[in-house]
């Protein structure tokens, strides 16, 4: 939500990790990170937004190789940044193939870590998203990272995909402005939705049921709005989809 950019590391060599966690810390661009030493282990804990790049060594002990993981990631998110990282290049045509942003020859150097977080940044930079005030510093959230927004007294709730959920003292109302209409629908003064995420409506209780299972309260003479800003949204991105 920040210039800071958060990665997952994929490495089993220790020298060749020391390294790159030198090479980390002392570069320009903020940076944290969490290391893995297999595709197993990220696997586990991978979800959408939660990292701004992958940094995958192709050749690593556990049954995965870094292809196949990546395989296996973009099924979930097809757009996160992957830099391969090998001592060859007989799977540069095949990590391309997987839309790899990068492929990186050990042993790693300033040059070329510096590069892919340059790269990495002005991705997360291109996002459109969400601008809020937090504890004096102005964020940017992704859109498509927020299932939903809730004003509670002087504060607004901010409920994300990935789970790391914040508020913000401030309006809705304000923040409304910035919101593209054509995927976000406000059902209710103290509410705001991303319509990618919810599941259905329940027209007895008058609510979205979100992707979280969540109930987002309608009010209901919004009610068939709200049903028809959904069916909209489905027929629109379904258009996309099939051209």
């Amino acid at each position: 939500m920040s210039n800071v950019l958060n990665i997952a590391i994929c490495e089993d060599e220790i020298e060749q990790k020391n390294k790159l966690l030198k090479l980390l810390d002392e570069s320009s661009i903020k940076n944290t990170y969490s290391i893995f030493s297999n595709g197993e282990e990220l696997l586990e804990v991978f979800e959408t937004y939660k990292y701004d790049l992958i940094l995958m060594d192709i050749y690593m002990d556990g049954e995965l190789t870094g292809i196949k993981t990546v395989k296996l990631i973009r099924k979930k998110d097809k757009d996160i940044p992957v830099a391969f990282v090998t001592t060859s290049k007989d799977h540069a045509l095949e990590s391309y193939r997987l839309s790899a942003m990068k492929y990186i020859e050990k042993p790693y150097s300033k040059e070329s870590i510096e590069d892919i977080l340059h790269l990495a940044l002005l991705k997360k930079n291109e996002l459109p998203s969400l601008f809020v005030q937090r504890n004096g510093v102005m964020e940017r959230v992704p859109f498509a990272n927020i299932l939903y927004m809730e004003q509670h007294m002087h504060k607004v709730y901010i409920y994300l995909k990935n789970k790391e959920d914040f508020s913000v003292y401030g309006k809705l109302s304000e923040l409304n402005k910035q919101l593209p209409e054509n995927s976000f629908f406000l059902p209710h003064k103290s509410f705001a939705v991303n319509l990618s995420y919810v599941m259905y409506i329940d027209m007895e209780l008058r609510c979205f049921v979100m992707e979280n299972k969540t109930n987002v309260p309608i009010r209901r003479e919004f009610l068939t709005k709200a049903k028809k800003a959904l069916e909209d949204f489905l027929f629109e991105r379904t258009r996309r989809l099939m051209k």
